[in-house]
């Protein structure tokens, strides 16, 4: 003996895909809100605006970008309002430019006055006190 089963109504059928498609446009949003924000604009326009820069140039490909930004992290903290930190990313066109203009590679930090004259380049700064001691120079400028 066969039981014939009553058939799906639209509706149910609706209300199924309505909630699946509310659950994913949920998680999409959770997950785009849980990425990485980069701590430092790539507005390389913002060199001699008035204040000194900071250019680290950040590759996302190796580690050395990542390990300089946390050294420049404290002194972003002291100077943030006194001084313009950027990145030049290598992901982005202007950041390889200027990383060709410079001939730096990731890691390096390029220090400006604020009327945008080059003053220092650091290659692979090996501390905090070597960065910040670069930027006294140029707050004195």
């Amino acid at each position: 003996m066969t039981v014939a089963t009553p058939p799906k109504s639209p509706l149910a059928t609706w209300k199924k895909w309505l909630i699946y498609t509310i659950a994913l446009g949920a998680s999409a949003i959770l997950i785009w809100t849980q990425l990485p924000q980069s701590p430092y604009p790539t507005d390389l326009d913002r060199i001699g605006v008035g204040k000194p820069a900071v250019v680290l140039v950040y590759d996302v490909n190796t580690a050395g970008g990542m390990m300089v930004m946390e050294l420049l992290a404290p002194i972003r903290d002291e100077y943030g309002d006194q001084v313009e930190f950027l990145v030049a990313s290598l992901g982005l066109p202007d950041g390889r430019s200027f990383a060709q203009h410079y001939q730096i590679t990731s890691g390096a930090v390029v220090f400006f006055s604020a009327d945008a004259s080059q003053t220092y380049t650091v290659r692979g700064p090996e501390s905090t006190e070597q960065l910040h001691r670069m930027l006294e120079r140029v707050m004195k400028k």
